[in-house]
């Protein structure tokens, strides 16, 4: 997959677009082919290291919470979503980029 990548905290020089690994979705997650990121000011901030008190990334770290998309696997436990399902999320805060939790 194709993903915006944070290597280090600092300027825009540290944010590259890399090819990553496709995640495997764990029993409470789905995964969803993402068709529409954003970023936002607080993306900004996670680059430039300025909400590293709050937020602890593992560095490097996909770029982007927002994003619309549709979901192409789904865990074992999940029932709500099924492949196919057009979807939308914020999931700042929930390890972005790897696969989404979303209980059912």
């Amino acid at each position: 997959m194709k993903a915006l990548v944070l290597n280090r905290y600092g300027g825009f020089d540290q944010v590259v677009f890399a090819d990553l690994l496709r995640p495997v979705p764990k029993p409470d997650e789905i995964l969803v082919q993402v068709h529409a990121a954003g970023l936002n000011p607080v993306d900004n901030k996670i680059r430039a290291g300025e909400m590293k008190p709050l937020l602890r990334l593992k560095l490097p770290a996909t770029m982007g919470c927002d994003l619309a998309g549709v979901v192409v696997e789904v865990g074992q436990r999940v029932t709500r979503f099924k492949p196919g399902d057009a979807v939308f999320a914020s999931i700042f805060g929930l390890g972005g980029g790897r696969s989404l939790n979303l209980l059912s």
